[in-house]
């Protein structure tokens, strides 16, 4: 088995961290509703003992410590909607299908009322259930107790050192780091390239895991697809009771889509495209301008008397709404391409999708139109900006002397 395998392969960890454990399995046979299969949003033996801090801030906090390694109880974790079911049934998966009868709605527990038509899933890991309390239908997935000890195993060995043990945050590395790790009980990424309106899918955040964030003590973890699932399972699992995963108005969504990209075979089109595109639609009010102000004025159209604030060459620090710890707020500079590592831009392909997606927990938008005309920028601009952007990392990032001159030219209006 999974978990046997695992606790083999673990017992050094073991030994250390959870002197006594039982083997324990569970069946996805308790309402995702009623909050009886999982106790604190863990499963039942996943209580964390705090440690007393040592002051208020984000990063003064002790870690606290695990009582048990072992999870004895499944979870229900809210699931992507119907479009996923049906493109996986359409790639041939025949455990999907579609039923007049797929959810049961009842009133005050008193027999079926009604029925509603969803997908059925022959194997019983995902449901479509209707929540009473909330009026509500969703999908459900059930994470057996095996995946999530599973899973919570590898978290503690490669995870906890910098998101704590309960995934808050306040893992023993935390204290040295700015910004702070992210707090799995907020449902708040990042770097996931999806719409920041949405939880991101497996498959995203598996990316993610992948690739790590560069910059950061994030580093790409090569971890075995099996073994990717089982940690994504689990600190979805760590999403407090009626938020994130545990959320039955939450919505599941994959990548930001942007097309294919229009100067694949002329990036030097897309290059100077990008820069005009960068500047007239304002990235310079957060990061730095890299063109003169004079320029900007005939970029964007503007009289020569508009103002700026004050030095375009340096970002402006944004104090985010969403990204704290703890109820910490943390000042996000955003960053400088000229100097700064990109957490997630890599590729032409890799910024665009981030600035078509927006950064959630950050100060930075959506770019992507919803619809064509609607707020933002079509496709095209946003790849040009993908190919700007990366052209000013790869001709200034770790070129002091070229920056130096660049920027200072800037300053003299150059």
């Amino acid at each position: 088995m999974k978990g046997t395998t695992l606790l083999m392969a673990s017992a050094g960890l073991l030994a250390c961290l959870a002197p006594a454990m039982v083997r324990a399995h569970s069946e996805p046979n308790s309402d995702p509703n009623d909050g009886a299969a999982t106790e604190e949003g863990h499963g039942e033996g996943a209580s964390v003992t705090p440690a007393a801090g040592k002051g208020d801030g984000p990063h003064t906090h002790a870690p606290g410590q695990l009582d048990d390694l072992i999870i004895s109880e499944g979870a229900w974790l809210i699931a992507p909607g119907a479009d996923w079911f049906a493109t996986r049934a359409a790639a041939g998966e025949a455990r999907f299908s579609e039923s007049e009868t797929a959810a049961e709605v009842t009133e005050d527990g008193q027999g079926v009322d009604e029925f509603e038509s969803g997908w059925i899933d022959s194997e019983g890991e995902y449901v479509f259930r209707y929540d009473e309390e909330e009026d509500e239908f969703a999908y459900w997935q059930w994470v057996d107790a095996d995946t999530l000890t599973s899973g919570r195993l590898l978290f503690v060995q490669y995870c906890a050192s910098c998101h704590g043990f309960d995934g808050a945050g306040y893992g023993r590395s935390a204290q040295h780091l700015r910004p702070p790790p992210r707090s799995f009980q907020q449902s708040t990424f990042k770097f996931t390239k999806v719409i920041s309106d949405y939880l991101p899918s497996d498959q995203a955040l598996a990316e993610l895991v992948k690739a790590g964030l560069d910059g950061t003590p994030m580093l790409p973890w090569a971890l075995s697809d099996m073994q990717l699932a089982d940690i994504i399972q689990y600190f979805k699992s760590l999403s407090p009771e009626g938020t994130g995963w545990r959320d039955v108005y939450s919505e599941i969504s994959d990548t930001v889509e942007i097309g294919a990209d229009p100067y694949a075979s002329d990036p030097a089109a897309g290059v100077a495209k990008g820069r005009d595109v960068y500047h007239r639609i304002g990235c310079y009010s957060c990061h730095p301008g890299y063109v003169s102000p004079a320029a900007i004025n005939t970029i964007a159209g503007k009289d020569a008397g508009t103002s700026y604030r004050d030095d375009l060459t340096y970002p402006k620090a944004t104090r985010s709404s969403a990204f704290d710890v703890q109820g910490h707020y943390v000042q996000i500079l955003p960053p400088d391409f000229t100097f700064h590592s990109m957490r997630s831009g890599r590729t032409a392909r890799d910024v665009a999708l981030t600035v078509a997606a927006g950064i959630g927990g950050a100060g930075m938008p959506q770019w992507k139109q919803s619809e064509p005309g609607g707020a933002g920028i079509p496709d095209d601009e946003i790849w040009a900006i993908g190919h700007y952007v990366r052209s000013l990392v790869d001709e200034y990032h770790n070129q002091p002397a070229k920056r130096a001159a660049f920027m200072a030219g800037l300053r003299n209006g150059d």
